[in-house]
């Protein structure tokens, strides 16, 4: 599970892409689409399987590579630190 960083991170809409805001280093991230929807998904505490539903639901791609690319762009967001893994307690 993954978790927002809400401490740290603002998360903005801009048309259909998104930017991340870090208060603490003053840097902000533009995210394109699909690392927005992904963003998002996790702030509204969706897990990775509904965040998958939602964007098979919008593009003509397979679950396969869904799944890797929402990979990619979860491993993208902790990099930067606008998210976090949840310790499994």
């Amino acid at each position: 599970m993954y978790i927002f960083n809400e401490e740290k991170v603002l998360l903005t809409q801009l048309g259909d892409e998104g930017v991340a805001f870090d208060i603490e280093s003053n840097e902000y991230y533009t995210l394109n689409e699909t690392l927005f929807k992904i963003a998002s998904g996790i702030k509204n505490q969706q897990s990775t399987p509904e965040i998958t539903a939602i964007l098979l639901q919008e593009y003509d791609i397979s679950e396969a590579f869904c799944q890797e690319e929402i990979a990619k762009g979860i491993q993208q967001l902790i990099e930067k630190k606008i998210i976090f893994e949840k310790a499994n307690v």
